[in-house]
């Protein structure tokens, strides 16, 4: 019920920070918005692709040397409000994957891997003031970020030769949701390429509301309750040659025998390069709420105003 509710309560947030953004991108900035306050670089619109890899942390890689990077691909869109902070909104597709083979739970022999999408809103504030106008930008600017996201994952694993998703089997006895909320935070390095371009490098980590992106959480359940393919995907430590002290049958693991670690959460880092393209790097001139420019006014051509003496002909 709580895990419902928080994503819920991650849904409203997000979409509370992508509404604004949307809105006023459709409606595009105009020079005496208030979003301005009389400098050219707010109301700043850009928008971005990047690519790069995502490196997932959890019960089945607890350590340095299991670590696997696998690639990810963004695109997204932001908006400045001063010269320090602006807000984006980020669409990702990224592939996980953990196997105790190289760490410190060998003997357990599990395994997973995924396909994720991230949708994700986050506040970003600029470590150094923009300049007044934003065409002289600096040339290195770096940043921080947070925000809010939901991940959709589905774990699978392979059992001989083919692969099955993990969530439908319930090697835990437990159901979790395939849509779950994290929280995006990081940093990274903006570089001016051109008036128009910029290029980013970013590192961020995403703590999830979950652990079963990789399946793996609580306890071992009694293997005989399972289906054929299930009982085979939860305990596999036979698969490795070890005989499990801790048994019934003396082939698996006892029904409350520890499996992960539900103190702590699943997590993973994104690695990525952007290439951002700046919408409107040149500030329109002020214009009236009809959208059309405004004219001079002079007070001879106004009704009641000082109308100059025509001069005689001599």
């Amino acid at each position: 019920m709580i895990a419902h509710k928080l994503q819920y309560i991650c849904v409203l947030v997000l979409v509370s920070l992508l509404i604004p953004v949307s809105l006023m991108a459709q409606r595009g900035p105009l020079r005496n918005s208030r979003f301005y306050r009389g400098q050219s670089n707010y109301g700043i619109m850009r928008a971005y692709v990047g690519s790069g890899t995502s490196t997932y942390f959890g019960d089945l890689c607890e350590s340095g040397d299991c670590l696997r990077a696998r690639p990810m691909a963004s695109v997204g869109f932001n908006y400045r409000f001063t010269g320090k902070f602006s807000l984006r909104g980020e669409l990702a597709y990224l592939r996980l994957y953990g196997s105790d083979v190289d760490g410190k739970n060998a003997r357990r022999n599990l395994s997973f891997r995924s396909g994720n999408m991230e949708v994700s809103g986050a506040a970003v504030f600029d470590i150094f003031q923009y300049t007044k106008f934003y065409s002289q930008r600096q040339f290195i600017r770096p940043y921080v970020f947070a925000g809010i996201g939901l991940i959709y994952t589905n774990p699978r694993a392979e059992l001989n030769g083919q692969w099955y998703s993990l969530r439908p089997l319930k090697t835990e006895g437990v159901e979790y949701a395939r849509i779950q909320p994290v929280l995006p935070y990081g940093g990274g390095v903006t570089f001016k390429v051109s008036p128009w371009l910029d290029f980013s490098v970013e590192v961020g980590y995403r703590w999830a509301f979950t652990d079963y992106i990789d399946d793996v959480s609580t306890n071992f359940v009694n293997n005989s309750t399972l289906p054929p393919v299930a009982a085979a995907l939860a305990d596999r430590s036979h698969e490795v040659g070890v005989k499990p002290w801790d048994t019934v049958d003396g082939k698996t693991w006892a029904e409350g025998h520890k499996r992960g670690d539900p103190k702590q959460n699943d997590g993973y880092v994104n690695v990525g390069f952007k290439l951002e393209y700046t919408i409107n790097p040149v500030i329109r001139p002020k214009t009236n709420v009809w959208g059309k420019t405004r004219k001079p006014r002079f007070g001879g051509m106004q009704k009641g105003g000082f109308n100059p003496v025509k001069r005689k002909r001599r």
